[in-house]
């Protein structure tokens, strides 16, 4: 990832800031599951972003997580390209405080209506 989005744990509307953790690009930790469907040509895949407590910067959002990114060291353990325990595994979910991160406010026009989405017509989240 070269940057992320997170909002405030508030009521009202969403106000999305993007979050851009410095010059190197970072790998966000994500569990993934390969599901086969009965009736459906492909298999359906599906996946969680891994979350851990947030840093201080984004603490002053205010939320109370963000997401778990691997530090190159990390990426084998995790891809489990080499075998480790499970404490090992988890122990690669760190905070990374990151103190070069900046964060601005994303830019949306205002005046944009989505429709609403339906099981039919899912448009309406993109």
């Amino acid at each position: 990832m070269k940057n992320f989005n997170e909002a405030p744990d508030v009521k009202g509307p969403t106000i999305q800031h993007v979050i851009t953790p410095g010059e190197e690009p970072l790998a966000a930790a994500v569990i993934w599951r390969r599901y086969d469907i009965a009736g459906l040509e492909r298999p359906l895949f599906a996946c969680v972003l891994v979350t851990v407590p947030a840093n201080p910067l984004l603490t002053t959002l205010p939320t109370d997580r963000m997401p778990a990114f691997l530090a190159r060291d990390d990426w084998q353990v995790w891809l489990g390209e080499s075998s480790a325990s499970l404490e090992k595994v988890k122990a690669c979910l760190r905070t990374v405080e990151g103190a070069d991160w900046t964060m601005n406010k994303e830019d949306r026009a205002r005046n944009v209506r989505r429709s609403k989405p339906m099981v039919s017509d899912p448009t309406g989240l993109f």
